[in-house]
């Protein structure tokens, strides 16, 4: 029996798995890449919906990005959005500073910290 072209077999084999292979791990790479750029893409947004709603759309639209949701909460400001058929959800919360944050309810002290005392003179 003549085996001389089987080696040749296996071989085309083996690299045709490792092709698949590298294929693969490209679009696994690819994907995070995605998801990375639509987390990053939520924080934006998220940030800039806590110090003005309407820059929400806005900021997703200059990121090539859809605002899905936005939901509000006293200074808490929660998004979802889509970017490359990726979905991110971020929140930010907004922690005034200055002298007209004593104005505000600071009794929970899980979401509001006692202002900051401003230096006199």
């Amino acid at each position: 029996m003549d085996e001389r072209g089987s080696i040749s077999v296996l071989g085309v084999g083996m690299l045709a798995l490792i092709g698949m292979a590298i294929l693969l791990l490209g679009q696994l790479g690819a994907d995070g890449v995605r998801r990375a750029r639509a987390t990053a893409i939520a924080d934006a947004v998220a940030m800039a919906a806590t110090a003005d709603p309407q820059a929400a759309r806005a900021t997703a639209a200059a990121n090539r990005a859809t605002l899905v949701s936005m939901v509000q909460e006293g200074f808490e400001t929660e998004v979802v959005v889509r970017r490359d058929g990726s979905l991110a959800t971020a929140r930010a919360e907004f922690r005034p500073i200055g002298w007209w944050c004593q104005l505000i309810d600071t009794s929970d002290p899980l979401h509001f910290g006692a202002c900051p005392s401003t230096p006199v003179g």
